[in-house]
């Protein structure tokens, strides 16, 4: 049996942002006083994000690598490790995201537990994840991959199945040429179209 590994995406030290009260007015009283804008906002957190914010290329690249997600509440694929639940418990009682997901892989799940925090107050009521923020807090499975290795790993993956299709489309394309009559008979009966999405032109 392969040992589980687990990667938590921030460094260990950041758990002393944690702020009360008094500390969550005194932060935001300091950005204002020293003219400094809040790239993430902290309105109703006890702890700015202290996890890796992922834009859209990362998404994609990383959604490649564990294209399923579901609620954490529903996830039942594999067991969440015990240092996976306490990011999110850590995550839950400091009000970081809205809602957590798991993204994962059907045939090699090793999971991601991904943050998602609604833009604005509006945004949320509409549940409308436009413009929210996506945040990658943990991973598990084989592999203890870091950031920049897992958005390659999707890129890798995203580059071959490109390529899978143009082989399987050129593979098609050199039968229907070789054999044109059997196509014609395909396409007339409407199976050409349900494998490859060609139309003769009139």
């Amino acid at each position: 049996m392969k040992e589980m590994k687990v990667k938590v995406y921030r460094e260990p030290e950041n758990e002393s942002l944690v702020l009360n009260e008094e500390e969550l007015e005194d932060y935001h009283n300091l950005i204002e006083s020293l003219g400094l804008k809040n790239t993430v906002p902290v309105e109703d957190r006890k702890v700015p994000n202290v996890y890796v914010n992922l834009n859209s290329d990362a998404r994609i690249q990383l959604k490649a690598v564990c294209p399923r997600y579901e609620k954490i509440e529903d996830y039942v694929k594999t067991t969440i490790p015990l240092e996976v639940l306490k990011v999110y418990e850590f995550a839950k009682n400091n009000e970081m995201f809205d809602y957590c997901e798991i993204w994962y892989n059907d045939k090699a799940p090793d999971p991601m537990l991904v943050g998602f925090k609604y833009e604005n107050e509006k945004r949320r009521k509409e549940n409308s994840t436009w413009n929210g923020t996506y945040s990658l807090l943990a991973r598990w499975g084989d592999e203890a991959l870091e950031l920049e290795q897992l958005i390659q790993l999707g890129y890798t993956k995203i580059k071959q199945s490109l390529l899978d299709n143009i082989e399987e489309i050129s593979s098609l394309c050199r039968n229907i040429k070789e054999n044109p009559d059997l196509h014609v008979r395909k396409y007339i009966k409407g199976d050409l179209q349900s494998y490859l999405n060609i139309n003769p032109t009139f």
